[in-house]
């Protein structure tokens, strides 16, 4: 396999021999130089060299110079390869014409060596250029997104630490809340709205739901039997208290806050229902954003099959029936429809993250 040195190679590509050689001996000394003889050997020189920048005539049989741009434009391997247009006959309307092709630009054949050289070098270096950008955009998108990532896990963390059942519940539930926003993204429901960042943004801010239980009294928060109509009103609070939260947070962060955005309005109305009857504001239908409609569902979900000192856990069957009973009422129907296939999956991870194991590492620390 030929090497690739992307800012010392060039590839021309002519069906006139002479003008190869011509070429050829411009660069000699300055570049790796490839030559292929049409477009056609091009495309299988391509297989195995991907040149820096591409020296293509226009005019050739077969395959002229603009099909095979258009080839390379359709390929991910070679859409960014610059490409210079060389022709015989050059004109203003050609160059108009190659240039929206998708050509970097245009060159008569009988030009100057000189400028030859200098050309394809300014190409290269604008090349190598965007690329370094493009990795520097990279590089800091990855460090905002470990910044957040780490952010998400403090404040996560918080909740864990008070309560140890926490841990594994917000654990799967952020897991099937993984589940539903993949299967909705991997299908593409035009009228969920549903892009890549957003899902994105749904599953690491699902582990936020519930932080506004910090702020709950022991007594309430731990109590092993149901709870009154008082400290039911109380435990309510925590839907609004880890909105203002997650809304101090944004306050801090700024620009750099808006993936909290989605943590908010999660935090806030994973306790809506459809029908109206939830809390704490009693929004209805779609209303209520995506994020929450579909953490209502996964907490639902782990609520009914993880069990509680004033409550036993319901097998995986009995929990979709008593699901499927409230959908309409509670739950988003067109959202339910949608992730019935994959509800089954949910009794894997309710089977292999069961409760206790956050408190048994968390001890493990302390003994």
């Amino acid at each position: 396999m030929m090497e690739y040195v992307p800012n010392r190679s060039v590839m021309i590509v002519d069906d006139n021999i002479d003008c190869l050689q011509t070429f050829k001996d411009i660069f000699k000394n300055r570049y790796i130089a490839y030559t292929a003889e049409g477009a056609a050997e091009a495309l299988i020189l391509l297989e195995y060299a991907i040149p820096g920048i591409i020296l293509l005539d226009t005019k050739m049989p077969k395959i002229n110079g603009y099909d095979m741009l258009k080839r390379l434009k359709e390929d991910p391997r070679w859409q960014n390869i610059p490409v210079i247009f060389i022709t015989d006959d050059l004109t203003a309307e050609d160059e108009e014409h190659g240039l929206q092709a998708g050509a970097v630009d245009y060159m008569s054949k009988s030009v100057r060596a000189g400028i030859v050289l200098r050309r394809v070098q300014i190409h290269l270096e604008v090349q190598n250029y965007s690329k370094n950008l493009e990795q520097m955009v990279e590089t800091k998108t990855n460090q905002l997104t470990r910044s957040q990532d780490t952010i998400l896990d403090i404040l996560a963390n918080i909740t864990t630490f008070r309560d140890h059942e926490t841990g594994e519940h917000i654990r799967r539930t952020t897991m099937y809340t993984q589940l539903i926003a993949n299967h909705l993204f991997k299908l593409g429901f035009h009228n969920y709205r549903l892009n890549r960042k957003y899902a994105d943004d749904i599953i690491k801010c699902a582990k936020l739901h519930d932080i506004g239980k910090v702020a709950i009294k022991d007594s309430i928060l731990h109590k092993p039997d149901r709870l009154s109509f008082e400290e039911f009103n109380e435990i309510k609070k925590h839907t609004i208290i880890g909105a203002l939260m997650i809304d101090n947070a944004i306050r801090e962060l700024g620009d750099d806050s808006s993936f909290l955005l989605v943590a908010k309005e999660i935090a806030m109305m994973h306790h809506e229902w459809w029908d109206g009857t939830g809390y704490p504001t009693g929004m209805s239908g779609e209303d209520i954003p995506l994020s929450a409609r579909i953490i209502a569902i996964a907490d639902s979900y782990d609520a009914l099959t993880s069990e509680r000192p004033y409550k036993a856990e319901l097998p995986h069957e009995e929990t979709v029936n008593i699901m499927l009973s409230e959908t309409g009422s509670h739950f988003d129907p067109g959202l339910m429809h949608i992730i019935s296939g994959i509800l089954s999956d949910f009794r894997v991870i309710s089977n292999d993250y069961r409760d206790g194991a956050v408190y048994a590492r968390i001890s493990e620390v302390y003994v």
